[in-house]
């Protein structure tokens, strides 16, 4: 530490950012190093493009705001936040994936909630995605951000390498 009290070493930060998207995925460890690739390089986002929102369950926190309030709440405070402080952003890019942890959690911790087999819980995060859809256009979309929905999934046996694919919805 130097005499300020502060580390000696010294990291860039971006003194003037407009960013031009807010993009809300999962905080599971296993694949920060497949999101971050995908958002930079697919979306074309570079930092301070974007504005990270890491949570467990990514978007899946939006799918159900009658079952999940504190959580919705939460999540929709931060597009509010969002929108105010950066009226720059104009895309809400929302992303879940397959076998997420978070969701597996629900199911044990709330009794009848996400019912059904293994297999059917691995995939569910990617069938929620019509639902969030719906739960955006209900609540969100008076923030002005245009959606965009991604599911990525394994595809390979191991789980150690990761596509993302566009979801449309109706």
């Amino acid at each position: 530490m130097s005499e300020s009290g502060g580390s000696t070493n010294a990291y860039e930060a971006l003194p003037h950012v407009h960013p031009e998207a807010l993009v809300v995925y999962c905080g599971d460890p296993r694949l920060q190093t497949a999101f971050v690739p995908f958002i930079e390089d697919e979306l074309g986002l570079a930092k301070g493009q974007y504005i990270p929102t890491v949570v467990g369950g990514g978007a899946g926190a939006l799918a159900y705001p009658q079952r999940l309030p504190k959580e919705f709440k939460f999540m929709k405070d931060r597009f509010e936040l969002i929108h105010r402080a950066f009226p720059s952003v104009k895309r809400a890019v929302l992303i879940n994936h397959e076998d997420c942890i978070y969701y597996r959690l629900l199911a044990e911790k709330i009794p009848g909630f996400l019912v059904g087999d293994a297999a059917k819980l691995r995939d569910r995060p990617g069938e929620d995605l019509n639902l969030i859809a719906g739960v955006f256009d209900r609540f969100l979309s008076h923030f002005g951000f245009q959606p965009e929905f991604y599911y990525g999934r394994f595809i390979d046996a191991n789980h150690t390498k990761m596509a993302f694919d566009h979801v449309c919805w109706q």
